[in-house]
This record gives structure tokens, sequence and C-alpha cells, in this order.
């Protein structure tokens, strides 16, 4: 196993300390087979009665047209979309479109075979640590165009990785007749909204799970037309079931970004699909001389493409830096390299910076210990809780009203307002861990402190 690996290289490198490269590793996962496609020609048939039966009522009620609006034409926006208190830099790649061979072999609407025979939707999985964003309900199922639930289906196992059971989803009728079927939701996740309601794009419909045939979590997006035909969505060559494309904005065949960086005391583990063969094995603080592994996680990482990789320490030193070229294309791929940190390290906030495709991303990390009463600027203001889970303390002694502000490592506001005399409480929940920038403004003489504030977990 990997973790045994790891502590008996830690255990023969600890008596030649240095703050060279120890070990790097990592690679792609390749993307699985299934068995067959995720709905079986049984399950169409009874998902077809359902809707079918479901629309005949509607109509009879004068909920829904009987005649489908021939002039609309749909435009899907984006199906997926992160929580409230997350802002991972991307939490999805997209392994399968549909196939378009109606024989044995395989082809996308690009001529190649991003896909697998009998393929009738597009597959968006989480990644990384999918297991872990679905059990933090991280990733949203957003109705990707206005319309109405015709039909829904719930209560099934939700952590499947392989090709069983039944899936949860949500079934939504566009104005033009067409049908959003959207799949392998978490089980009791769905919108409370009943079979008849109508929806607006962006709208809630559920969080992504891994039900029925499943190799991992995921959202399998399959559009119908008015005639129930499967329609490919992205336009291309070798596409033939629509003239253009169904996406507002659609994105491109391959869409390399570095979805997320961390760091570790040991390498994450990444065994295979099934909730046990994932460890993250997340760590944010170390102590001076600690090893630290440094990991990046792509998205659609491209044959030759060149990433740049550096350390900074809290004073814009640059403690380590590399680079790295894409060995082949990969749908999902992590590397890490594992380095000493200087006995003698500068504590603080470091981090852990990667350039790719033009885009930078940071990962902030503790090195040292934080104090837990914090003093900066005049005595009189005072940081009471660094780390903070829920509510930052500050306490001010002063007579005037001074200005706050709160933001992440990328310069966006999360919190700001008035300082008053006193000890105020700022809430931090719903905020992702992290390092975070305070300042305090004194909106008399102009002058501003500033601090480092450290977030963690509130759970």
């Amino acid at each position: 196993m990997i973790r045994e690996a790891t502590i008996l290289i830690n255990l023969l490198i600890l008596a030649h300390f240095s703050t060279a490269q120890v070990s790097q590793g990592g690679g792609d996962i390749p993307i699985p087979v299934p068995e067959h496609p995720c709905l079986s020609p049984e399950a169409y048939i009874d998902i077809d009665q359902e809707i079918k039966a479901n629309r005949a009522l509607l109509i009879e009620q004068g909920i829904l047209p009987a005649q489908p609006d021939g002039r609309a034409a749909v435009k899907l926006e984006w199906p997926l979309k992160q929580a409230n208190g997350f802002d991972q830099p991307s939490y999805y790649t997209t392994v399968n479109f549909v196939d378009l061979d109606p024989s044995t072999g395989i082809q996308d609407f690009q001529c190649n075979s991003r896909s697998y025979n009998g393929h009738n939707g597009l597959d968006i999985s989480l990644w990384p640590f999918w297991w872990q964003m679905m059990e933090d309900n991280q990733v949203e199922i957003i109705a990707g165009a206005p319309g109405m639930i015709i039909n829904k289906s719930d209560n099934y196992f939700d952590h499947n990785c392989s090709c069983v059971g039944t899936w949860n989803a949500v079934y939504i009728q566009h104005s033009d007749g067409s049908v959003a079927w959207y799949g392998h939701m978490k089980k009791n996740s769905q919108t409370a909204k009943p079979i008849g309601a109508s929806v607006v794009t962006g709208e809630f419909l559920g969080i992504v799970g891994s039900s029925g045939c499943s190799t991992n979590p995921h959202l399998h997006l399959e559009i119908h037309d008015a005639s129930n035909n499967v329609i490919e969505t992205y336009e291309g060559p070798c596409n033939a079931t629509t003239p253009s494309s169904w996406w507002a904005n659609q994105k491109p065949y391959y869409d390399p970004s570095i979805n997320r960086l961390t760091t570790h005391g040991i390498p994450a583990e990444m065994n295979g699909f099934c909730p046990d063969d994932e460890f993250p094995n997340l760590q944010d603080q170390f102590d001076p001389g600690d090893l630290v592994y440094f990991t990046v996680w792509y998205r659609d990482q491209l044959l030759g493409e060149k990433a740049l990789f550096k350390v900074i320490d809290p004073t814009g030193s640059v403690f380590k830096s590399w680079e790295q070229s894409g060995p082949a294309n990969y749908a999902w791929a992590w590397w890490w390299w594992s380095y000493f940190l200087p006995g003698n390290a500068v504590e603080g906030i470091w981090t852990f910076e990667s350039t790719y495709g033009g885009t930078t991303r940071s990962h902030p990390f503790q090195v040292g210990e934080v104090s837990a009463i914090h003093m900066f600027g005049p005595d009189e203001i005072r940081v009471l809780s660094n780390p903070v889970r829920t509510d930052l303390a500050l306490e001010w002694k002063g007579q005037q009203d001074l200005q706050f502000s709160l933001t992440d490592l990328y310069g966006r506001s999360t919190r700001s307002g008035l300082l008053s005399t006193g000890i105020q409480q700022i809430p931090m929940t719903g905020l992702p861990s992290g390092a975070y920038v305070l300042q305090v403004i004194d909106p008399g003489t102009g002058k501003i402190w500033s601090s480092t504030v450290i977030k963690v977990d509130d759970h």
C-alpha cells in the first residue's frame, strides 16, 4: 500500500535531512468502462412510460400545454455549481459524451472516442475526492433550462461503484417538448418541488451522487427531443442529432484546468473508485523541518502542456520551484512532489502556487503555530480567536469606530463592516477553511493594520 511505502521512505531519509526533493508520484486514473449503459433497455421503457403517464395527467389537469412551443429553442446553462461556502477553483471533469455510433463502435461529436458503447448522455464527474465532495454536499445539480418537473425517482442507494441498482433522478420538460434527464443523484437530496412544478434556469434540483449504474459520484445529463430522440447537445462534425449547439456557451472539447492544489503529511491515496479507496490525507499545518507533500489535481491534462509550480514563504521568497509537462492526455490526473521544509523555516502563511494554461491557482498552508491572542497595530486592537471555527472575535479599546474587511487570498471580500468599542464577533460559519487577510482601517488617519486569520473546519 502507498501508506506503508511512504512511512518507510520517510524513515530512511529522516537521517539525511535536506531541502532537496525526496520523492514524487501520482498519475492518472484509468476511466472505467461500465458493463452496459447506465440505464438498461428495461429501465428506459419504465421511465418512458412514467413520463408519458405524468404528461397525460398534467395536460388533463391543465398544468402542461397539450402541444409544445415549436418556436422555442432550448439553450442550456452548465448544470452544476458549488454550494454556498465552497470555492474550490474547479470541481469537475467531463468524462463521457454521447456515443453516436449505432454499432458496437464508439464515436463522440468530435469523431473521437470519449464515450463508451451505447452511452446516451453527458457524464460530468466530481474531481478530486468525489466521495468527500458528495458527503459534504459540495456540488449541486441545477436546472440547465427552465421547465416543468415531469418525473422523479428517489430513495435508492447512492454509494455505488459498479453497475448495479436504480438511480435517483429528476426529469424536466422544456417548453419545446424536450426533456432533460438528471441522473445518479444523492439519496434524499432532491428538490421538494413535486411533479408538475415549474423550475427556472439555475434552480436547485439535487446533489451529485452515485446511485444506480455508476462507478463514482457524477451527473449523467441526458437530453431527449420532443419526439423522444436522444440528442448530443454539443455541436461537432460527427453530430447529426442537431444542427447547432444546445448550449448557451458550449465548453471546449478539452478544457484544461487545475481543479485543486493540496498539501499533505503523507500522500493522498486514490486506489480506485469505491468509497474505501479514497484517502485525501489533507493537512494544512506543518512545523519547520517537516516533510510536506505538494499535490496538483488536473482536469484534462494535455500532452506537453506545461505547468509551473512554486512554494513561497511569508516573506515572498521562493522556497522551491519546478515545472511539469503533461505526459499524455488525461481526463483527470494527480501528481505530488515532497520536500522537507527548512529547520529554520519562517513561520506564518506559506503558499503553494501553480500556473497552468495562463491561470494561476494557489493554496495557503501554515508553518508553525498561530497565537491564540494576537495583537497588531496599536495595542488597543486584539484578535482574540485565531485559528477560528465559527466567530472571529475582535477587541477594540479606542473610542472612535474603525472599519474592517476580511478577504480571501484571491483578494475577494468575504466580510466587512464597522468595528466599535468593545468585543465584536464576526461570523465566519460557512466560509471555506484556509487563510484570510484581516484589515482594520482608521477612517480618520487612513492608517491600515493587517493580520492573517486562519479559518478551520466548523463541522
